[in-house]
């Protein structure tokens, strides 16, 4: 397992600081990959500066490490039946995916709406596979998908680019082991993720995802500790 599972940072740890500097510090304290934020107010790609985005991409270059951009969480919903908030929430994603082709990322995560789909799962389908065909064709991007209609969701998303997240705590567990498992998510807590482990995990699962709880300006031995605390629960998965 801790050689399949790669831990995975998000930049929201360093709330409101320059993406480039988060991104070699987080990759100095161990991280293995990066969750690229492009949150407002700080991190939505149209209110960035250009010589940010180019310092970031530079930064980025130089380093061997996963490179993921998540489209914003923050009032989004993709799923909702006002056309006008579902349209501005697909430009938001939009702008999202037009920096991870910029910063040439691994792929995109994409958190479709903070409420659990509650109608016919084939309509979110759609709207999902509508989305990625908005995005590009050569982005591939993963879900992190909420309640139980997840995993009739997951079940019908057939394009070989679209994977999911299962988001611990938030998502049915039987997406533990969906076949378009793509990573887990967790939100840390008190500085430390969480000591048990979770049934049904994949041994060949990639990515294990950390956001913070909270997002603030973490300092550096606390950071550290948060890290080192995601690989050792990784590593007892064996």
């Amino acid at each position: 397992m801790p050689d399949s599972m790669r831990v995975l940072c998000s930049t929201e740890f360093l709330w409101g600081a320059e993406l480039s500097e988060t991104v070699m510090l987080l990759s100095k304290l161990g991280c293995e990959g990066f969750i690229i934020s492009t949150e407002p107010p700080h991190y939505l790609p149209s209110m960035m500066h250009k010589s940010s985005m180019l310092s970031l991409k530079s930064v980025l270059s130089s380093i061997d490490a996963v490179v993921v951009v998540r489209s914003p969480e923050t009032d989004i919903n993709l799923f909702s039946s006002n056309p006008y908030i579902s349209e501005a929430s697909i430009r938001s994603i939009e702008e999202a995916g037009k920096l991870a082709k910029i910063l040439n990322a691994d792929f995109m995560i994409i958190r479709p709406s903070s409420k659990p789909f509650n109608g016919n799962p084939m309509i979110a389908v759609r709207k999902l596979q509508v989305l990625a065909s908005k995005i590009g064709r050569d982005h591939y991007m993963a879900f992190e998908l909420l309640g139980e209609g997840s995993v009739n969701i997951a079940d019908n998303l057939l394009d070989p680019r679209l994977g999911i997240i299962y988001v611990y705590g938030m998502s049915p567990h039987d997406l533990i082991n969906h076949r378009k498992l793509v990573g887990i998510s967790m939100y840390i807590t008190e500085g430390k993720p969480p000591r048990k482990v979770i049934p049904g995990l994949k041994g060949e699962t990639p990515y294990l995802i950390i956001y913070p709880s909270r997002r603030h300006l973490y300092d550096t031995k606390e950071l550290k500790r948060i890290i080192i605390g995601a690989k050792s629960w990784r590593d007892s998965l064996i």
